[in-house]
């Protein structure tokens, strides 16, 4: 497994390049959930605030990705968020995370148990499913490598990767191909907290963890 820890804005931008993404997509996803998950009194049902922080992150994820104009599409299989590029056969989901999300050195997995239109999305192989994805003008996207953003709030940050699963254990993941473990978001400053001021010997990460 290859785990990448971009320190500084510019090493993270040279990973999401090439996957027709920039981390501002999902720097105000993530800032607009977060706030968007306080808005709720005490009165509310419990589960308000993190399905409320689901539907904005997908919301938010889905316009930044719309004005990057670089191609993604949107579909919704069974009622799942779906973004898909087909120039790159990549697919994108969204989900809330363990407490192990953004931890290099951990395991982590779905915050909840996933149904079955999650899970049609990996294979045993860890490889997004390798039928047609439909898109809203009836054509097809072949997706090929399934990127799952996952972000999990503790301690005054939301620890957040973007990683691309393996297999899975019942309905949870429970092993990956690679992660971009991004900077923590901090929500007081309401950015990513990257080591801007190191050195330029300071590049991004790279571990490459036992299976």
């Amino acid at each position: 497994m290859a785990i990448h820890t971009p320190k500084t804005r510019e090493d993270l931008a040279r990973i999401l390049s090439p996957m027709r993404l920039a981390a501002e997509v999902f720097e105000r996803a993530v800032a607009v959930g977060a706030a968007e998950s306080r808005t709720f009194s005490q009165g509310a049902p419990k589960s308000a605030p993190n399905m409320m922080r689901w539907f904005r992150t997908v919301e938010f994820i889905h316009e930044e990705l719309m004005l990057l104009q670089l191609d993604w599409k949107r579909s919704n299989p069974q009622n799942l968020p779906y973004f898909s590029q087909s120039d790159l056969n990549l697919g994108l989901i969204t989900s809330s995370g363990d407490e192990f999300t953004g931890v290099p050195w951990g395991t982590p997995s779905t915050k909840n148990p996933k149904g079955s239109a999650f899970a049609r999305r990996v294979d045993e192989n860890g490889q997004g499913a390798l039928f047609g994805q439909p898109t809203s003008d009836g054509g097809e996207i072949d997706v090929r490598y399934l990127w799952i953003l996952l972000y999990n709030e503790r301690d005054g940050m939301v620890h957040l990767e973007l990683s691309r699963p393996k297999s899975m254990a019942g309905k949870q993941i429970d092993s990956w191909l690679d992660r971009i473990v991004f900077p923590p978001f901090d929500l007081a400053l309401g950015a990513f907290s990257f080591e801007e001021d190191e050195g330029d010997d300071e590049g991004f990460g790279f571990t490459i963890a036992r299976r």
